[in-house]
């Protein structure tokens, strides 16, 4: 099997800027892990972020990709940055008269510079390679702390480390690993955040003597990139951010340790808090209103009606604006929701006051939701707006001029590349995540809005555990739609089983099946489990369970292959297999699972995209979809009957049809001995997105290929040979794109299942790699921490019984190697 990646296609750059990407495949911009990328690193908002106090009673934050300042209590906001950069993480010098922050130019280049209140110029530092962010100034300001980061890093070894820029020498020095770095009052102490041995979670609170030795641990908690840190003026607590009573909080510690004080009791997230220089308040962003509101509370804390908002009665950036009002239309001249993509003149992306800015991680593309109508600030000059609304409508582009003061309006016609419903094909999204620690305040409603822009008929939004924090609510998982559901969209809140072995989406189910996580080491469920129990309850509720993200890297060896899709699959469990995923390479997960048919192991073709809806930095549900075949109308059960038949493809742009003798995806075809080596094949690929080629499959080969001479349709029509049996299946692959928000186009059905003289074809080669994967599995969490010999005996009974199931199919098997020899 090869693992093959393309490069992003130059024609389709309207609002993407230049990043440097990942070489693993992750849902990651800059190559670090997901997470690592998702909460860390800086990303723009329409609503103030990253508040920093001056001693001289100021507050700069960033909102909108620049740097402001207002007044602590309130008025107009002043603009000190302005295009081509983005700007973030501001930090005051100690004599206010600088601004320290993280910026990115246009090459997509993630670094830090130092901005001049005077004349505003902003001035790079020179920080190495990789991303640099998060500076703070030291206390005599001849210096300045950053993290840097470099490709590999994020969670692994090579994580985050701090480091001090001298400007005298434009030297940097190596402070040690962390992220987060705060300097005291006194300028002889150093908090920061790092990795605590033992522990789950990005790390717990630190601090270290300037002058060298070693830290101390603070305050140790499951975080998650959050925590930021700040002195109190008397230099003897940290104020810092924790999720671990619900929502994001700001707590204060003591510097020598103990129990800390929640001092923002609400049930929405409060980020970034920063004192005042009388140490008698301290301001935070909150998110209760969506978009983040810049507030200040009394040291002491308190609930939400004790907080006072910063109001920002104007907003004065360094250039002149003007608005656009946009509309978005269907052929019908109705307002539809889409996703929206603007670009001013200087070269930046804006979204509507008050909106949920975002940005997908793949390409750097930025974006936010509408319902059709919306209203944006821009600088004057050229704006370019580009529409797109899921894969069956044409993305479309229109560019206005902005006028200094004025309102210019702008229309786009969206018009389909294909209507699937119509033809009972509905599409959906087996793996959404709704709240996951994002900066934007997402309600039910915002999140509904999310998937009608994408065109998402069905949606499952899982409610899982990241260790032991809940990400969602408890309360939403009913068994039924959601009230908001329409006839024509549908939501519905379902399950996520997070193991060390893999992952589980347990869809159409009612109530909880506990724990939500195994083999989290350091948690009280550290012991693995292949979680088949997960599968058989959730089918005793009526539902399906099905294997997200597969595989990350392609498995070309047992080794890589050992997890436990294999061992269910055996057993006869699952129903469903994600083909497409943000946090997975198509081609290799796709090929494993031609791994299992070649098996006879009948599971259906799916695609879920695994995002955080109320994050930033990712792409917009749907991105990964399978398309159902729905007999009736569209309701919950029907759309999962349709996948438990497997009448199916997974996709992440292109639209597949898959015609064998009559026959569809998911359908048996049961020949006799008489009958043609032959079988009639029709075939078609539609996308939005350019594609290179269409592949009909044969028990994993290639039986034919058409190479694109139009990129965006591929049709074949024809015979193929079927001479033993077996299965055929289609996929079509293309390039990185604009319009593919993974990394990649790609898409692959359900096969039809041929019976030659009532016999299974099977392939011997692939059951011998399973049953090799079964061994490689045991190896690997023979010596783990199990509670007790029964159970470390009971699980290697179920590696044993699923070797035992591919051992026989190897001994009955063709010998021809279907996989791997495409």
């Amino acid at each position: 099997m090869t693992f093959r990646r393309f490069a992003l296609c130059a024609c389709c750059t309207l609002i993407a800027i230049t990043a440097v990407m990942s070489s693993a495949k992750e849902p990651s911009r800059w190559g670090f892990s997901d997470r690592a990328e998702r909460h860390m690193l800086p990303a723009v908002t329409t609503g103030p972020f990253d508040p920093a106090w001056s001693g001289d009673g100021r507050i700069a934050f960033s909102a909108r990709g620049d740097i402001w300042v207002v007044g602590a209590k309130g008025g107009e906001a002043v603009a000190v940055t302005q295009g081509p950069n983005y700007y973030f993480e501001p930090t005051w010098s100690p004599d206010n008269q600088k601004i320290a922050c993280a910026t990115i130019d246009p090459s997509g280049r993630l670094g830090i510079a130092t901005i001049t209140l005077e004349g505003g110029k902003a001035e790079a530092i020179e920080t190495g390679p990789g991303v640099a962010v998060e500076p703070a100034w030291s206390h005599d300001g001849h210096s300045l702390y950053y993290v840097n980061m470099v490709s590999g890093g994020g969670r692994g070894t090579g994580g985050p480390n701090i480091y001090r820029h001298d400007f005298a020498s434009s030297s940097n020095a190596l402070v040690g690993s962390g992220f987060q770095p705060a300097v005291s009052p006194n300028g002889k102490e150093l908090a920061y955040v790092a990795s605590v041995q033992g522990q789950i979670g990005t790390g717990g609170l630190w601090v270290r003597p300037i002058a060298g030795g070693e830290g101390h641990l603070v305050r140790y908690e499951q975080s998650e990139y959050r925590m930021k840190p700040a002195w109190t003026r008397d230099g003897k607590s940290l104020l810092y951010v924790s999720d671990e009573a619900g929502p994001n909080a700001v707590r204060i510690v003591s510097t020598e340790g103990g129990e800390p004080v929640r001092l923002t009791i609400d049930d929405r997230d409060a980020y970034s808090p920063t004192p005042s220089p009388d140490g008698g308040r301290f301001a935070f962003v909150s998110n209760r209103s969506g978009a983040t509101v810049l507030y200040t509370v009394d040291m002491g804390g308190g609930p939400f009606p004790s907080w006072q908002a910063v109001p920002i009665r104007s907003w004065r950036p360094r250039v002149a604006t003007g608005h656009v009002r946009l509309r978005v239309l269907n052929a019908q001249k109705r307002g539809i929701s889409a996703d929206i993509g603007v670009v001013a003149s200087d070269g930046r992306f804006y979204a509507p006051a008050g909106g949920f800015a975002r940005e997908i991680a793949m390409d750097g593309t930025h974006y936010f939701e509408t319902q059709g109508e919306s209203e944006i600030e821009v600088p004057v000059g050229p704006v370019k707006i580009e529409a797109r609304k899921g894969f069956e409508y044409k993305p479309a582009v229109v560019t206005v001029q902005a006028r200094t003061g004025g309102t210019s309006t702008a229309t786009i016609e969206l018009s389909r590349v294909a209507n699937l419903p119509a033809k009972g094909w509905y599409s959906g999204d087996p793996h959404i995540h709704d709240l996951h620690q994002g900066d934007y305040g997402l309600t039910h409603e915002t999140f509904f809005n999310e998937l009608t822009a994408a065109d998402l008929h069905v949606t499952n939004a899982l409610i899982h555990m990241d260790g032991t924090h809940l990400m969602g609510r408890w309360s939403d998982l009913t068994g039924k739609p959601s009230p908001l559901s329409t006839p024509e969209y549908i939501l519905q809140y379902a399950e996520e089983f997070r193991g060390s072995l893999g992952h589980i989406e347990l869809l159409g189910i009612q109530h909880f099946i506990l724990p939500l996580t195994g083999g989290d080491r350091y948690t009280p469920y550290g012991q693995p489990t292949v979680g088949s129990q997960y599968i058989d309850a959730a089918h005793a509720q009526g539902g399906l369970a099905g294997f997200p993200h597969p595989f990350v890297t392609p498995p070309n060896t047992p080794q890589q292959a050992a997890n436990l899709i294999a061992v269910n699959a055996a057993l006869g469990k699952g129903d469903f297999y994600d083909v497409g995923s943000l946090s997975s390479d198509e081609i290799g997960s796709a090929e494993f699972y031609d791994r299992l048919l070649n098996c006879g192991f009948r599971i259906a073709a799916s695609g879920g995209t695994d995002n955080f809806s109320d994050v930033a930095l990712d792409p917009p549900p749907g991105s990964d979809r399978v398309y159902v075949h729905v007999k009736g109308p569209l309701t919950v059960a029907n759309w999962l009957a349709g996948i438990k038949a497997g009448h199916t493809f997974g996709t992440t742009g292109p639209l597949l049809t898959l015609d064998v003798a009559g026959h569809e995806p998911g359908d048996e075809i049961r020949l006799g001995a008489d009958a043609p080596q032959t079988l009639h094949v029709h075939a078609d690929a539609l996308s939005i997105a350019p594609m290179t080629e269409l592949d009909v499959l044969v028990n994993g080969k290639v039986a034919k290929k058409v190479t694109a001479t139009d990129p965006l349709h591929i049709s074949f029509d024809g015979e193929v040979a079927v001479p033993l049996g077996g299965w055929v299946g289609l996929r079509a692959e293309g390039p990185a794109s604009h319009y593919v928000t993974d990394s990649y186009a790609f898409a692959e059905t359900t096969p039809v299942y041929v019976v030659r003289v009532g016999k299974q074809w099977t392939s011997a080669a692939d059951a011998q790699f399973l049953a090799q994967a079964m061994d490689a599995l045991w190896t690997r969490v023979q010596n783990a921490a199990w509670r007790s010999d029964a159970e470390r005996d009971k699980f290697h009974d179920e590696i044993e019984k699923a070797r035992a199931v591919y051992a026989r199919i190897a001994a009955q098997g063709n010998e021809q190697a279907a996989v791997g020899n495409r």
